[in-house]
């Protein structure tokens, strides 16, 4: 463990690719850690073509994998616990999933069992509740690209 990046959980150290980490964190795109990584280099002081491309590449990444028209609704499920599941909706913020497929870029989710789930009432309470799924972070990614795009005069 020694020589894997810092906050980087699933991926492997050389060559560096998607892995596996808990048996609910399947190799994926994440919607959720990039985030701070596309802000961190749209930080940086002058930035190399190289660098721009990342971002451009990611922001787009962004665009397309919103999830748009629906949100969480909180209840109380037939054992007397706080659950949620997602609903439809008009005018709500879009939400980015937790993980993407590799394969065709699909939001999904997984239990204990590490077995890959395209809806989220599939898996278990404790996971569905005790993990965040979805996050509305790509909205600080999309924010800064407009703020970093007039800074660096990117048309």
């Amino acid at each position: 463990m020694a020589n894997q990046p810092s906050g980087v959980h699933n991926m492997t150290n050389t060559p560096l690719l998607p892995a596996k980490a808990r048996a609910y964190e399947l190799p994926s795109l994440s919607g959720q850690e990039s985030d701070e990584i596309v802000i961190l280099l749209m930080s940086l002081p002058n930035p190399s073509q190289e660098v721009i491309n990342c971002i451009e590449n990611a922001v787009e990444w962004f665009k397309s994998s919103k999830i748009e028209g629906i949100k969480k609704e909180f209840f109380t499920n037939d054992e007397g616990k706080k659950d949620y599941r997602m609903v439809p909706c008009t005018d709500c913020p879009p939400l980015w999933a937790r993980f993407y497929t590799l394969e065709d870029n699909r939001p999904f989710f997984s239990d204990r069992d590490g077995v890959k789930k395209f809806d989220i009432s599939e898996i278990g309470h404790e996971r569905r509740n005790g993990y965040s799924w979805y996050n509305s972070d790509g909205l600080k990614v999309l924010k800064k690209y407009e703020q970093w795009k007039k800074k660096n005069k990117i048309q």
